[in-house]
Formats: structure tokens, sequence, C-alpha cells
């Protein structure tokens, strides 16, 4: 069956071909009469326009990439789905579609390839990251190239470039954290870190030890850990945190994420460490499940559908060229407390 043409579209409405031409890409300067008469034979017959022909023509595509690096599409846990669906959705309400792909990693030169042919084929307008280092490469030599690249949970400190665009996380958590279990009465805090390749883990390490420095708190090297940003690798760094200092232990766990912080519950359990009585934990991020732990856990949270969206608006009105786009915001959180902290025991 022979795909319908744009010029069939224009004899079937009893228009010009730039009229529909028009009408597709939103002109205001159609008929509004006319704009409805083309509109129904394009819907009736199911028309689009070819997206080769529109990019040859320097159209836009109407469609984001959004890259997630570091995660499978069939290993996708509740919280990443729900990230995800706040992306599309936000896409969405500003006329966007989004293609995504889930990558393992951009180790893998077949990966990055991929990414590359996608932007340079012009099959997407701009591209999101999620899950990328503070320095990855590609996203440079991207920019490099003058495509516009949004990302999440990245920054250069005195940098401008207009064509990066990110949403972060504040600075000053594991400050804020700091200063809570200081008030309960904690004075032996351990530490377990995450990737420090990643900006929020970077700062998350940073205003720890500011709290630390501002309370004149002591931090041993045998409290402190790297546990990653999953469960199943902050539990075993919890595991050998504790058991190396069962005869010194921290009161209290600053976790880099709440999924580390739930490696430290399941250390705790296995050790016969009690939570909060032998043991605070303090995580990161509120995930739902930190409601249902037992004890609940205390976490900083932030409203992602906030940054998400903030990430997705400000990539669009860069690519439709609106002026003034804030290039980078960093959002507040709040700290949640809950059953998972309370002031240590005196001996």
């Amino acid at each position: 069956m022979k795909r319908i043409s744009s010029n069939d579209i224009a004899r079937l409405a009893g228009v010009s071909r730039s009229t529909v031409s028009r009408v597709i890409n939103g002109y205001s300067n159609v008929p509004p009469e006319t704009y409805e008469r083309v509109m129904k034979v394009i819907k009736e017959h199911h028309y689009y326009p070819q997206i080769s022909a529109r990019v040859l023509s320097g159209k836009s595509t109407n469609t984001i990439g959004l890259f997630w690096v570091g995660r499978s599409r069939l290993a996708m846990d509740p919280l990443t789905s729900q990230y995800f669906m706040l992306m599309v959705d936000a896409a969405a309400e500003r006329g966007y579609l989004v293609l995504a792909c889930f990558l393992d990693d951009l180790e893998e030169k077949s990966n990055v390839q991929n990414v590359r042919k996608i932007f340079m084929e012009g099959r997407i307008d701009a591209g999101i990251f999620i899950g990328v280092s503070n320095t990855e490469p590609l996203l440079d030599e991207l920019l490099e190239m003058d495509k516009i690249v949004g990302i999440f949970d990245y920054f250069h400190e005195g940098e401008d470039q207009p064509h990066r665009i990110s949403s972060n996380f504040e600075r000053d958590s594991g400050e804020a954290v700091i200063d809570y279990l200081y008030s309960l009465g904690h004075r032996k805090i351990a530490v377990i870190d995450g990737d420090l390749s990643r900006l929020s883990c970077i700062h998350r390490h940073e205003s720890y030890m500011r709290g630390m420095l501002k309370h004149r708190l002591t931090l041993k090297n045998k409290w402190m850990a790297y546990g990653g940003i999953e469960e199943k690798t902050g539990y075993p760094a919890a595991k050998q945190l504790l058991e190396g200092c069962m005869d010194d232990l921290p009161t209290a766990v600053c976790a880099n994420n709440d999924g580390v912080a739930f490696g430290v519950y399941r250390a705790c359990a296995e050790l016969g460490l009690r939570i909060p009585e032998d043991i605070s934990v303090v995580g990161m991020d509120a995930r739902p499940e930190g409601k249902t732990t037992s004890p609940p856990l205390t976490s900083y949270a932030y409203d992602f559908h906030q940054l998400f969206s903030s990430l997705i608006y400000r990539v669009i009105d860069t690519i439709e060229e609106k002026p003034d786009v804030p290039q980078v915001e960093f959002f507040p959180g709040t700290l949640l407390c809950r059953g998972s902290c309370a002031p240590p025991r005196t001996e």
C-alpha cells in the first residue's frame, strides 16, 4: 500500500503543500478554518512526515534522547522507573517525545559509537544523560560539536557552556546530617562514601567532612569506607567497617544514599547491632522503601519531580532558542527524621 504524502494531504484538503507544511510545523499564520480542515485530513489518513525529511530540511525532530548509563532496562527498579516516567511526562507536556537508551556503561566503545550515531543522524534535538561521571569525555565531544546536552548530577565550576544544562543536588546535605547527629549527642560518626567519580558523591563526602570539622569531631580511618551507590556494594563495605571496629564502634553511620544505608541495616542485623539502640543510621535521597524498613530510615529527601522537570524544560528551552536559560541549578533537600536515629547510649 502506497504511503500517503504531503502532496496527497494538500490535494484532499484543497490547499497548497506549503500550507500543509505550515500546519504540521505549528506556524501561526494559518487561518483557523484552514488549520482544522488540514488536520481533519491528516487524522483521517494517519499521516506523519518522515523524520529523515525533517532532518534534511533542518526541522526539529521534537525528540529528546534519554541515555541512562549504568542501568539495564530489564533491571530498572521501581524508583528508577518513576524517575524515567517523570521525564517522559515532562517532555510530553512540551510536545516532545523521548527516545530512551539504557547503557551498562560508557567504557564500551560500541555504546559510545551508538550514542554518537544517534546525535549525528539528527534523530534527536538534544540528549539527556543520567549516571555519568563528572569527567565523561563523550559529553565534551558532543558539546564541541555544538550538540545540546542535559545532564543530571554534573557540574564544572567556572565553565560557561550554553548548550550544557544540568540539574544537581544541593552541596550541603552532608553537613546538615552531621549537624542533626551532633544535636542528638553523637560524637563518634562513621561515613560510607559512594562513587567519587560522581558529582553528588563528591559533594556529599565534602559536606560530611565540613560538618565534622565544624563540630571538631574526629573521623578515624577505620570509621570510613567506600560503599558505592547500591545495597549490594554498601553491605560488604558496612560489614567490613563494623567488624573492624567492634571494640570502638561509631555511634552513627552516614551512608552515601539509601541503597547503601539498606546495606548498613543488613550488616548490623548480621552482627547483632540494633538500630538505633546501638547505632544510628542516616541515608540520602529518601527512597520509598525507607518508610517501611524497621526502623524507618532517616534520610535526606529531594523533590525529584522538580529536579527532572527542570532539566527537561531547560533543555527544551535551549532547543527552542529561548533567552536566558539557566545552565545549572542546584536543588535543596529536607532531612526526614525517622526512627533510625536516636541519642547514643550512655555507658
